[in-house]
């Protein structure tokens, strides 16, 4: 397969860009608000991304910024990192003997 072939074919992947992601985050509940393609200059995604920062923090929520090809596979890597996450934090709890079926009682006469 020569390049033109490959480029167009299906080992062809669209280039990652970022955007920034916008919402609430619960455990692996993620409500998204916004998906919208950042600036493709450093500087200009900066500034972008202060403002939208501020104004998410404003509205009680928060922003993520996820490389990938399309807004729709944005929104679904956040999803599935909220929920790789909520996974592991339980794991987490769970061997360090958090939130454990043993309590400890304290008796004072």
């Amino acid at each position: 397969m020569n390049g033109a072939e490959q480029a167009f074919g299906h080992d062809h992947q669209e280039p990652q860009r970022p955007f920034f992601i916008i919402g609430q985050w619960s455990g692996a509940d993620v409500k998204v608000w916004a998906v919208l393609e950042a600036p493709p200059g450093a500087d200009e995604r900066a500034d972008a991304w202060e403002e939208c920062a501020l104004e998410a923090e404003d509205a009680f929520g928060s922003m993520e910024v996820v490389f990938a090809a399309s807004a729709a596979e944005a929104e679904r890597a956040v999803r599935r990192e909220a929920a790789e996450t909520a996974v592991l934090s339980v794991l987490r709890s769970r061997r360090s003997g958090a939130g454990s079926h043993r309590r400890v009682s304290h008796y004072y006469s």
